[in-house]
């Protein structure tokens, strides 16, 4: 796998494992506010990465046409230079009922790369194919395949594969982010249904276990089989994720869940 975090980071954080939920929708699935702890996981022995540090928060909820997502991250690499880079981080999404249609916008400043503010939408309603568009290339129009997902039907496909005993799918997804890395395509695999004790309190939120998922990305015209990085993670059937690891091959960075809110649904008309 490759070890490209001061590219691809922000976008492995924040777009590719969105948990989008709706309180009423089919499988129960419930509109909440996480709370995170990032911390350096695994780390081969010629890796320039001794340590990461960082926090995070995740909103999603219902408003009355679809579903919002929003993330803010704070977190620190330190190298074994000495040195270190740190990125600050929001990202906020919205995906339609239909799931035919989906924004987003980032802002974002790094040690590495300064400060980004930039945004985007796609469209799937046409037959063929989509289309999406970025602010950072407004004359650049990317084409999707007709059987692309946005981050929630993403999420659905997952969860209805776990409910059902499949093992294995594969999907086509758009994550938003700059262009070059907002479309990529997926391996997932579902492992068995986990009990396991609460560690902290998740109130109405609360469940009795989870299935592990790992979800391997690849840039659309790869020519390997090394994705460029993967995410394992626990899964409640609420759509609830207890933990996560985000591995880029020579490190991975580990995330646990430390505090979780339920949000109301919306008075709609």
């Amino acid at each position: 796998m490759k070890s490209t975090y001061r590219n691809s980071v922000l976008y492995a954080l924040a777009f590719s494992f969105v948990v989008v939920a709706q309180a009423a929708n089919a499988g129960g699935i419930s509109a909440h506010k996480a709370f995170y702890e990032m911390r350096l996981g695994d780390r081969v022995q010629n890796s320039n990465i001794i340590n990461v540090i960082g926090k995070s928060a995740f909103v999603v909820k219902r408003d009355c046409d679809g579903w919002v997502s929003v993330e803010d991250y704070a977190i620190e690499f330190i190298n074994d230079n000495g040195g270190s880079d740190r990125i600050l981080s929001h990202f906020e999404s919205w995906e339609a009922d239909s799931g035919d249609k989906f924004s987003f916008d980032v802002t974002e400043d790094s040690t590495f790369l300064g400060r980004k503010v930039f945004g985007g939408f796609a469209d799937l309603s046409a037959r063929d194919s989509g289309r999406a568009f970025f602010s950072l290339e407004p004359e650049a129009e990317l084409k999707l395949p007709s059987d692309t997902y946005f981050p929630l039907r993403h999420m659905e496909i997952i969860l209805d594969a776990a409910d059902s005993g499949e093992t294995m799918l594969a999907a086509t997804i758009f994550t938003g982010g700059e262009p070059g890395d907002a479309l990529m395509t997926t391996s997932t695999v579902v492992g068995g249904w986990q009990t396991a004790e609460n560690a902290i309190d998740f109130g109405k939120l609360r469940e009795n276990g989870f299935w592990p998922i790992q979800v391997a990305y690849f840039k659309p015209a790869a020519t390997t089989s090394e994705p460029e990085y993967e995410i394992k993670f626990s899964l409640q059937r609420n759509g609830v994720v207890r933990n996560y690891i985000i591995d880029y091959g020579d490190f991975s960075i580990a995330a646990d869940l430390t505090k979780i809110e339920d949000i109301a649904a919306p008075v709609c008309r």
